[in-house]
């Protein structure tokens, strides 16, 4: 059958014409020449997407009902089930799906998508999943969105984690690591006076993930498979999205919230796992962890004006403490990269705190 045959699908054909187009677009993925073939197979045949009117510039639109969306799912699950090699699966997920963005509907189905491969434990299609977010950047925005609605299905309307949410380190060790990267990215970023906060549901969850495995954030992940002249992206940590959360927890949420205190332990126990590992860890970025400075500093003139001296304030000396711990761990683990002297000396406007005062003595001989 030709390329042609899948140009003008009718929906009475769907989901066949789903079906048919995937397995020609696994025959086509693999070389570059054909991606423009891939991506009309794509958008008619299998998301039924109408071509702009470039007349009146008008956008793309979707011709899947609510019901054809689940048909499509079952497909995908069926196809990406099947027995085969990584490299091809992966191929034609990252053609599906390969965009820093995606349109509402993809995104829609790929949410149910993944929902559905966590609820049955799907491997082979959480592993591809897990490949197209490194590739395309857990912090990318279609990651972000596929992070929300996973904690909307799996947390916020579920009163405790499921089994198979709390088993997916052991069953998609890259995908797992790449949601914990993506959630992480979604809370305590501050807009304006505001700050998100994590359900309690998912702080207990990774910290589970992080104990159990404490090698997750740190050690490196196998080698990707990818398509012939594809370039391999690197893992990105999720533990300095976690130090974040541990360090600027005390500042927004009461004293006596523990689950931080946990969380805080598990990153530390895994940065201490970093410095043991003879294979080469996962680094954090000395710049990431000075947007944390930022965020501290802004706090502290908050108190001010509310004439809260910073530097004797419990939250903000817990606070403290902790990123200095991190800090000093991190350090210790050489898994910061980046300019640590410049991190160092942002450390130094900070408001004082004992420990952070002993972290920059003991690294000023080496790094200022």
């Amino acid at each position: 059958m030709s390329a042609a045959d899948y140009k003008k699908p009718r929906k009475s054909d769907f989901p066949q014409c789903a079906k048919d187009a995937l397995t020609r677009i696994e025959s086509l993925c693999t070389s570059k020449k054909n991606q423009d073939r891939c991506l009309e197979l794509i958008a008619e045949c299998i998301f039924l997407e109408k071509k702009a009117d470039l007349s009146s510039k008008r956008s793309t639109s979707t011709g899947l009902t609510v019901f054809q969306e689940f048909q499509l799912v079952l497909v995908f699950a069926q196809y990406f089930s099947r027995p085969g090699p990584d490299v091809t699966r992966n191929a034609v997920f990252l053609c599906l799906f390969g965009n820093t963005s995606l349109p509402p509907a993809r995104s829609r189905v790929l949410s149910k998508f993944i929902s559905t491969a966590i609820s049955d434990s799907i491997a082979p299609i959480l592993c591809a999943a897990g490949t197209w977010m490194q590739q395309v950047g857990p912090n990318a925005l279609a990651c972000l969105e596929l992070a929300q609605r996973l904690i909307e299905d799996f947390i916020i309307y579920q009163k405790s984690c499921c089994d198979q949410l709390k088993s997916l380190p052991m069953v998609a060790p890259r995908f797992a690591v790449n949601f914990m990267t993506s959630v992480a990215d979604l809370y305590f970023k501050e807009i304006g006076n505001d700050i998100a906060t994590p359900p309690d549901s998912l702080i207990e969850l990774f910290t589970e993930w992080i104990s159990e495995n404490p090698n997750l954030c740190s050690e490196t992940q196998p080698q990707l498979d990818l398509p012939s002249g594809a370039i391999p992206m690197a893992l990105i940590s999720p533990t300095e999205g976690l130090i974040r959360w541990c360090t600027l927890s005390p500042l927004f949420l009461p004293l006596n919230d523990l689950i931080y205190s946990k969380l805080h332990l598990a990153v530390l126990q895994s940065l201490t796992q970093a410095s043991q590992n003879n294979s080469t860890p996962t680094t954090i970025n000395a710049l990431t962890l000075g947007t944390i400075v930022d965020s501290i500093c802004n706090q502290a003139e908050r108190y001010r004006m509310q004439n809260i001296e910073p530097n004797t304030d419990e939250r903000m000396q817990i606070c403290l403490e902790r990123f200095s711990q991190a800090i000093q761990l991190g350090i210790m683990s050489r898994v910061i990269t980046g300019s640590v002297s410049q991190l160092l000396r942002r450390l130094e406007t900070l408001p004082s705190n004992a420990l952070l005062e002993m972290v920059l003595e003991n690294q000023k001989p080496t790094y200022l």
